[in-house]
């Protein structure tokens, strides 16, 4: 719909400008000795505006008034664009107790039912999940809920009988699990790459080695990080 409401102010804005210019290209043709003057002299345009002569300033006015709105309108759809979305799992969690007989039991009716349908309409209000990083992000998304259906649910009782059979998992338990195992790497991975180069013999199989763990370097950085490829890039040729 932002795409939309775009698309018709910018035709708006197209007829408007092209009644703009008919209206100075009228005036320029004019055979009034005063009207020429008016596309320069914007002074000369308001005073005879208020006089009741013309509607070129008043036009203009319009245009401007439009084409605010317009710029405001790009400026909030760019914002949007930058709310990260919702998590997956997320929104199936909510779509699945909405239609739970004992959750919300198709509380919705009409058009409103459809609201949760449209998955890439929707935005996240979490400010911290922009800056996740993958391995945070598949903790959340596919580790919590594997480990839940798998075994936490049988003995993990529901927060309160309000919540019809919704668990709640701390998200600053799930990110300090992601710090504490980027930092095991962090340590493990170069102690790990010096003791494997210690016991091999043949330098093409060392090359080889060199080579391995620089990808793998590289692919633990980009997953434990927000790191951008070019950083990625300086990271793993240093």
């Amino acid at each position: 719909m932002n795409l939309k409401n775009l698309l018709y102010m910018q035709a708006e804005l197209i007829h408007l400008e092209a009644e703009l210019r008919q209206m100075e290209l009228d005036e320029k043709i004019s055979a009034d000795p005063n009207k020429p003057v008016h596309p320069i002299s914007v002074y000369d345009l308001r005073e005879v505006t208020c006089t009741g002569k013309t509607t070129q300033w008043a036009k203009y006015q319009e245009v401007q008034g439009k084409l605010q709105a317009y710029n405001g309108a790009v400026i909030q759809y760019f914002a949007l664009r930058k709310v990260a979305k919702p998590a997956t799992n997320s929104v199936e969690c909510l779509q699945e107790w909405l239609d739970r007989p004992e959750g919300g039991d198709f509380f919705l009716k009409g058009r409103e039912a459809d609201t949760w349908e449209t998955v890439n309409d929707l935005i996240a209000l979490d400010r911290r999940r922009p800056s996740n990083d993958a391995l945070t992000n598949l903790i959340n998304e596919k580790l919590v809920p594997w480990y839940h259906r798998r075994w936490a649910q049988r003995f993990k009782p529901s927060p309160t009988a309000d919540w019809h059979g919704i668990w709640q998992y701390d998200q600053e338990v799930l990110e300090t699990i992601a710090n504490a195992i980027s930092t095991l790497l962090a340590s493990l991975l170069p102690s790990i790459s010096i003791l494997v180069l210690y016991f091999l013999s043949k330098p093409v199989t060392k090359l080889v080695a060199i080579l391995l763990f620089s990808v793998l370097f590289s692919v633990i950085l980009s997953a434990v990080s927000t790191a951008r490829r070019i950083e990625v890039f300086a990271a793993t040729t240093a």
